[in-house]
């Protein structure tokens, strides 16, 4: 019986080597380009962005020649509920809304645990861009916006804060 069950393992060893392998994900195409070169596949990923670090709550944030944020939150960030509010002003100092402003939080030491993606802030009628965080732990917090115009990122920026 021994003998039996190691040549039916033996024949099957042999089988599989002897079987082309193929991609497990071989039907689809996604991702492939035919004829392209594997530096046209490379630019068609997209890049993880740099978010660059903004000076504190209350002071002005340049985007780039036109457009310039202030930021803030309605109270002392602390457990529980706050509301981040962005302000967008244009180079003269009028405020703007025609731009989309999106924001994360969360906690860098636990990425994944307490973030809550990459959210649309709200417009308010005064012309702010706001949205609630939810802080759920003492720690360091992170916010991190990104700012859009015509679809196109224009600005991606971040601060940490303690709780």
């Amino acid at each position: 019986m021994v003998i039996g069950k190691t040549s039916i393992l033996i024949a099957f060893i042999a089988l599989t080597a002897a079987i082309p392998h193929a991609s497990l994900y071989a039907a689809g195409q996604e991702g492939h380009t035919s004829g392209g070169s594997s530096a046209s596949a490379v630019s068609s990923v997209q890049q993880t962005p740099v978010f660059s670090s903004m000076p504190g709550p209350g002071e002005k944030v340049t985007i780039n020649d036109d457009y310039y944020i202030v930021y803030g939150f309605d109270k002392k960030p602390k457990m529980g509920a706050v509301i981040l509010k962005v302000t967008v002003y244009t180079k003269d100092g009028n405020k703007d809304t025609s731009l989309e402003v999106a924001a994360d939080s969360g906690m860098p030491s636990m990425r994944g645990a307490h973030d809550t993606g990459d959210l649309p802030m709200q417009l308010s009628r005064k012309k702010e861009y706001l949205l609630p965080i939810n802080i759920v732990m003492p720690g360091e917090w992170e916010i991190r916006l990104t700012i859009k115009k015509s679809g196109t990122v224009m600005f991606c920026g971040n601060h940490r804060f303690d709780v």
